[in-house]
């Protein structure tokens, strides 16, 4: 059975949502005839297919701006925001520091430069298509990171050349916030103007062929409902049941795939999508070999375990071909990386907060009877337990297998443990950890061990949080995820947000985070 889907729309691009309409047909042979037990499976499927299909905006052929265009646009875009805020920036040092507006011709290759830099890294990996944009694929870490980069390539070029004289320090410091926030603020507006692009037809959305069996097609159709901007199905191949297909002859199935590629060539589809079980590698492998031929990306969905490993990729062993359902979140050169900064910047820290704790460890002795530090068994990295250090706020010191969680207006509390927990001063003392490699300055909080044991056993991937060194600040804390955890759920949001720092760790993503901690509300709601 091949499900044909093709819409036709009014006479102006601006009037289709009210004029266009539907035709869907299905052609059958005795060989794909479904079965009637099948029916119920297959009625439900078309609905699905019918629903998108009614609320979807494309016409037979694409219409608007193809994908291509669009990202070579935005890139052209970008450069150009880029050189704008290297000029501006260049004239501001220049009038500011000696009453002239410079070389502007130099501040433009300068721009021109980073804005190469900038685009690089997102075009190799794909990320100037249309569904990047509307899905946040890149957001404000993203940018942040390969700014950072940028810039420091333009730095280390400057060095290297001997081209960076007083003027080019001066007008880099500016360029560096000026055109993080251009970059930043022209993400944004993309963000919407696509969005409005998509919904009126101005940018045409990425076109899939999807063939596999009437229960995935109908599983895959209902999931892409959900986040469809952007994306349309306009082919839709429905595969035989399994009993049938293992009747069939190879040469009976690739005429059938072929069939159903000719049908993708001519809608002009630029991905296809196969919903076939790995498991059936006979079938999987004729399927794919008939797709082959078409100048399309081909992907396989609809197996479940996918949707549990965002990394997914294929690497080599040996001479065997392997897929890598999960990385370790930091190779050596990272985790060097990174404990280099939390050595400097903890023992930097240190010193500068010293009058700080001192100030704190006389007003703890004189407000209540009681240690200074509240040591506490945690889990960290691989779960393995220490002792974690903070400036004592409660009247107690619970350790243990029974540990009851702070709340609000909570009488354990100390006077001067309040403003200690509400400033986040108690938890400066684990810079200590943070040189003991027990903590870093940035990764998931860690949890009492009481409490890691709970959640393991009611929270799917709890204990995947540990796969990484626990931070003193973290991405879930500098988004409002902080304090008690009252239920489950809250534990699951707080999850979410720690996983997401597992799967896109990086420096820049760090001083993000570090830059949130000082700055942001967020980072000091829920604070007890």
């Amino acid at each position: 059975m091949i499900l044909h889907l093709r819409k036709d729309l009014g006479n102006t691009k601006h009037q289709h949502k009210e004029r266009f309409k539907t035709r869907l047909w299905v052609e059958e042979d005795g060989l794909l005839r479904v079965r009637p037990e099948r029916a119920g499976v297959v009625n439900v499927m078309l609905q699905e297919l019918r629903e998108h299909v009614q609320q979807s905006t494309i016409g037979n052929s694409p219409s608007g701006i193809d994908n291509a265009t669009f990202s070579v646009a935005v890139a052209l875009m970008e450069i150009a925001v880029i050189v704008s805020a290297s000029i501006i920036s260049g004239i501001i040092y220049h009038v500011a520091a000696y009453n002239e507006i410079g070389q502007v011709a130099g501040f433009a290759v300068s721009g021109l430069l980073t804005a190469i830099c900038f685009i690089i890294p997102f075009a190799f990996r794909s990320e100037y298509r249309v569904e990047n944009f509307l899905s946040d694929g890149r957001g404000v870490p993203r940018i942040l990171e390969a700014w950072i980069y940028a810039i420091l390539t333009v730095t280390l070029i400057g060095f290297l050349t001997k081209s960076n004289g007083d003027a080019s320090r001066g007008w880099l410091l500016i360029f560096s916030g000026l055109g993080l926030a251009a970059v930043v603020a022209s993400n944004v507006f993309l963000q919407r103007w696509i969005a409005w692009g998509v919904e009126n037809a101005w940018i045409a959305p990425r076109r899939l062929m999807v063939i596999g069996d009437p229960e995935g097609l109908a599983r895959f159709t209902k999931a892409l409902s959900g986040s469809r901007r952007g994306i349309e199905i306009v082919v839709a191949t429905c595969l035989p049941p399994r009993e049938v297909v293992d009747g069939m002859t190879p040469d009976e199935i690739s005429l059938r795939v072929e069939e159903a590629a000719e049908r993708g060539r001519n809608e002009i589809v630029s991905d296809v999508v196969v919903l076939v079980d790995p498991a059936r590698d006979a079938l999987l492998r004729h399927v794919t070999d008939g797709l082959m031929d078409l100048p399309v990306t081909i992907h396989l969905a609809g197996w479940s375990a996918i949707e549990s490993f965002p990394g997914l990729k294929t690497e080599h062993i040996g001479h065997i071909k392997t897929l890598t359902l999960v990385r370790a979140p930091m190779g050596a050169f990272q985790s060097t990386l990174k404990r280099t900064v939390d050595i400097i910047l903890a023992a930097a820290g240190l010193l500068l907060i010293s009058p700080v704790l001192l100030l704190a460890a006389i007003a703890i002795k004189l407000d209540s009877p009681g240690p200074i530090f509240f040591l506490q068994h945690r889990r960290g990295f691989n779960q393995h337990e220490f002792l974690i250090w903070k400036l004592r706020t409660m009247v107690t010191m619970d350790d243990g297998d029974n540990i009851v969680q702070a709340s609000k207006n909570d009488p354990r509390v100390t006077n001067v443990g309040r403003f200690l927990r509400r400033t986040n001063i108690d938890e400066l003392p684990q810079l200590i950890n943070v040189l003991l490699g027990e903590m870093s300055l940035v990764g998931p909080r860690p949890h009492a061990v009481a409490h890691d044991r709970r959640y393991e056993r009611c929270i799917d991937r709890y204990a995947r949080r540990l796969n990484v060194k626990p931070g003193i600040t973290g991405w879930a804390q500098v988004n409002g995820f902080r304090g008690p955890t009252n239920t489950d759920q809250a534990m699951r949001e707080r999850l979410a947000h720690d996983l997401y720092y597992i799967d896109n760790w990086s420096i820049a993503f760090d001083l993000l985070i570090l830059l949130m901690t000082v700055v942001s509300p967020r980072a000091y709601k829920n604070a007890l």
